[in-house]
């Protein structure tokens, strides 16, 4: 007499064992995505009042990856906020301030990612040179 309904056997066996690798592996390629997997990260320039515009290219190792550009609308506006797209590392924030009379100034911020919440670039004090 032989049971054809039973699921028990080496081929149920082996098809668990290769779940179960196939699960792992799957964990392990995630992990290491995640790692180099872009984020957005949100960036805010306070702006001294006398600051028209603002241009900034994000470097890494020395090439730029991603840039933006700020033209002030209003007066009162002291925060420009962005969210800029980066792959996890190390970047230069190099960051040319224009006023409405001058050549443009530039000056070097590090920008680490992943960073929690809001990173916040201080250009109101930022008149001259690099810091």
């Amino acid at each position: 007499m032989s049971d054809l309904g039973s699921n028990i056997g080496p081929s149920s066996t082996r098809r668990r064992i290769a779940t179960a690798v196939a699960a792992v592996g799957v964990v392990l390629v995630a992990s290491q995505l995640a790692r180099v997997w872009p984020r957005d990260v949100e960036v805010a320039y306070a702006l001294d009042p006398s600051i028209t515009e603002i241009d900034v290219d994000y470097l890494q190792e020395g090439k730029a990856v991603a840039s933006a550009r700020f033209k002030r609308l209003e007066a009162k506006t002291t925060v420009v906020r962005h969210t800029v797209r980066l792959q996890p590392g190390r970047y230069q924030a190099q960051i040319t301030v224009y006023r409405a009379s001058g050549p443009g100034v530039e000056h070097t911020r590090v920008l680490l990612v992943p960073t929690q919440g809001l990173t916040r670039f201080e250009l109101k004090e930022a008149t001259n040179g690099s810091r």
